[in-house]
């Protein structure tokens, strides 16, 4: 794995997401690339959404990715005190279209991440991996979680 210079690792916030992170990190250092760290939040929508108006809802979603952006932020401070509050990005949408279109803004050349996840709100692992590959422009590495 020689040669790349834009790493982006995403993760879901989970436990699982140390293992993807340290690997990441490995890599980019191995390599002198710059790393980047995606966290994709999908809108939470379902079974809660009927208890609460619209506007309680955003905000309990809001407070939720803030909390996981800060457990994210503090990671990083302590495995890569390199990686700046500007190489992490924390978006909301589909993850697999926010994960290629990041990529591509990024010149990404090695996308890394988990094969599997277990994040109550599915964040960024799982499927998403599969969804990744098709259509993607640059390596992906999987990590087994």
């Amino acid at each position: 794995m020689a040669g790349y210079k834009n790493v982006l690792v995403a993760v879901d916030g989970s436990e699982e997401s140390d293992k993807i992170i340290d690997k990441a990190v490995a890599i980019a250092s191995d390599n002198g690339a710059d790393l980047n760290v995606v966290l994709v939040f999908e809108p939470l929508l379902g079974s809660y959404s009927f208890e609460l108006n619209m506007a309680d809802f955003e905000k309990v979603q809001k407070e939720h990715q803030a909390q996981v952006a800060d457990k994210m932020k503090a990671a990083m401070a302590q495995r890569s005190p390199s990686v700046g509050e500007d190489k992490l990005h924390f978006l909301r949408g589909k993850p697999a279209t926010e994960i290629k279109k990041l990529t591509e803004s990024l010149k990404t050349d090695l996308l890394v991440i988990g094969s599997h996840g277990h994040n109550p709100v599915r964040a960024v692992l799982g499927s998403t991996a599969n969804a990744v590959l098709h259509g993607i422009h640059c390596d992906v590495l999987t990590i087994r979680v």
